[in-house]
């Protein structure tokens, strides 16, 4: 039952049904309670703060950074407080806080043991986004190459990974350097070649690509 509800969660997360999702990490959470599983109750609220910042809602997200701050100091390993320091660098990025947010996400990419071969697309992406959203492209692009340059750790972040050919395709493009934008935008479109129509990154992926062609 862990398994099912932290699966629907996710599903619910990255397909934008945010109420659905935190009904999952509720049920999540309290299975974890009362199985004293600590490292499960601390998906959970790590799931719920992702959650709330997805709905803009900073407190709460914010409450649940504090509450798995709590959980976290409990636990011997504290490599795990990447947990913390991603979730707490993320809610200053989504505040505009964009140098606070730089800081907390390194940090939580630091305490990673991964190798960046089996890193997980899901931790540098925060760090690459905050870059990116700050104005420094270059550091954004250096972040987005490494996720494409990820093999074993992209398994079970694939959509994080395709959409890194989608930030460089960007990046490129507002860089002026049009061949390799039109390269990334393919590579891209043609990782989801088969997605649902309607996400917003295919659509807009295919308008910019459409229109770097036509240029001479």
């Amino acid at each position: 039952m862990r398994i099912y509800h932290a699966a629907r969660a996710n599903i619910y997360v990255k397909t934008g049904k945010i109420q659905d999702a935190l009904k999952e990490y509720d049920q999540l959470r309290d299975i974890a309670i009362e199985l004293e599983d600590l490292h499960t109750q601390i998906e959970a609220l790590e799931g719920k703060g992702f959650a709330y910042l997805k709905l803009k809602e900073m407190d709460r997200a914010q409450e649940a950074a504090d509450d798995l701050k709590i959980l976290l100091e409990k636990e011997a390993n504290m490599r795990l407080m990447r947990r913390y320091y991603r979730l707490v660098g993320m809610i200053e990025c989504e505040k505009e806080n964009f140098s606070a947010a730089i800081v907390h996400l390194e940090k939580a990419v630091s305490l990673v043991s991964a190798g960046p071969q089996d890193m997980s697309p899901d931790i540098i992406e925060p760090l690459a986004s905050a870059y990116y959203r700050a104005g420094d492209m270059d550091r954004a692009r250096e972040e987005y190459e490494k996720i494409t340059r990820i093999t074993m750790g992209r398994l079970e972040s694939g959509d994080t990974y395709a959409k890194s050919f989608y930030m460089l395709g960007k990046i490129y493009e507002q860089q002026g350097e049009t061949a390799k934008a039109i390269e990334h935008y393919e590579k891209f479109l043609d990782l989801w070649k088969d997605a649902d129509p309607g996400i917003p990154e295919v659509e807009d992926a295919r308008k910019r690509l459409a229109g770097l062609q036509k240029l001479p």
